[in-house]
Formats: structure tokens, C-alpha cells, sequence
């Protein structure tokens, strides 16, 4: 069903496509003949289809930012392509990209082939009916606002582009380069990707 490495064919698709949805990664590359028709049919091909996406994804971004070719920004709303930044890691992170962190626990999780070997079809339904008890939990949400400090009263409406604003306030304000701990900016950053499901 899966030809291991999609790097190529992804990094073609993004050199043309540099804002996309994995989505958008999956239509190309089952036009190409590189995915089955059917990969998003069953839990476990759908989470085998998503490991090797993110596998080429993470190999892609990091080699292309040791040979400073570009960067590549990975997050489960979309993948941006862009040109390779010289400035610091405060910029980048201030402007909505991922750091690239070579021992983040997501990239060694998806670098490590063992996980999509070992994973089977009850770990992938006990990880989707997790992630729907987290997603349709209230008090998560709630928690997040609060990490970001947002308070919603009666007469106020919260707005994404208000979070983006508020996000990007904590992370200067909360930057180790700044004097910030970094385990604040760390919370901040997970309240802002949660908060991208009920907002975007």
C-alpha cells in the first residue's frame, strides 16, 4: 500500500504549493499513484498514511535547514513552505512558525519507523477516541483561554485573530531571550494549537 519514502514527491508538491493542508499532500500524492485510493478508508490507514507524511515532512525540514534551503513549517493545520530565515529563533517563533527543534518529541516520534511498525489498528482507535474526549472537552478550552489570558464574559466575543494577537504579546513577553522560562512559553504555545481547532 505505501512506497516508505515521500519525500520528494511532497517537497515537488510544496516547492509549487507552499501553503497547504495535509490533506492537499494526500489528493497529490494519490494522483501520482503513490498512495492507494482508499488510505483514509480504515483508522490504522489513515494514521499509516499520516505517520509517512510526517515522516518525509520532519526529514524534509530538517535537512533543509541544516543546508539552509528553506524551512518548512509543520502543524496540524497546515504546512507552509518558505525562504530560509537567517534571524533568531524570537522572530520566528513571533511569526507563527514552528522552531525547528531536532529532539522536539513529535519529530523523533515521526522519525522513528518502529512507531508505525509497532502501532496497530486498537492503539490507533484508542488514540482517536482520545483525541475526540480532548477535543469536545469544554474545560480545555477553557484552560487554554486562560493560559493566553483571555476572559469571555457575556457582552465579549473572542475572535482568532484576537488570540493571534494575544499569543504573540505572551510569547514576546514570556521568551527565554528575553528573560522568559521557558516551560511558560512551552504552556503558551500548546494553548494557542488547541485553541486553532475551536477557532479556525
Amino acid at each position: 500500500m505505501f512506497n516508505f519514502d515521500l519525500s520528494l514527491d511532497i517537497e515537488s508538491h510544496l516547492l509549487k504549493n507552499p501553503q497547504c493542508s495535509e490533506y492537499a499532500i494526500i489528493t497529490h500524492l494519490q494522483s501520482l499513484g503513490r498512495l492507494g485510493k482508499n488510505v483514509l478508508s480504515t483508522p490504522l490507514s489513515l494514521f499509516r498514511c499520516h505517520f509517512l507524511i510526517h515522516n518525509a515532512l520532519y526529514r524534509l525540514q530538517y535537512l533543509a535547514h541544516s543546508h539552509k534551503k528553506y524551512q518548512i513549517s509543520i502543524s496540524s493545520i497546515h504546512i507552509t513552505l518558505s525562504a530560509y530565515d537567517t534571524s533568531t529563533q524570537l522572530t520566528s517563533t513571533l511569526s507563527g512558525r514552528s522552531d525547528l527543534n531536532p529532539h522536539s518529541n513529535l519529530g523523533l516520534f515521526y522519525l522513528d519507523l518502529t512507531q508505525l511498525n509497532q502501532t496497530k489498528e486498537q492503539d490507533v482507535n484508542r488514540l482517536l477516541d482520545q483525541f475526540w474526549k480532548d477535543f469536545f472537552n469544554p474545560q480545555q478550552k477553557i484552560q487554554a483561554l486562560n493560559t493566553l489570558e483571555i476572559h469571555q464574559d457575556e457582552h465579549s466575543k473572542i475572535d482568532f485573530k484576537g488570540i493571534k494577537k494575544q499569543y504573540r504579546r505572551l510569547v514576546m513577553l514570556h521568551h527565554p531571550d528575553r528573560g522568559g522560562e521557558a516551560c511558560q512559553l512551552i504552556a503558551i504555545q500548546q494553548a494557542m494549537q488547541c485553541l486553532e481547532h475551536y477557532y479556525t
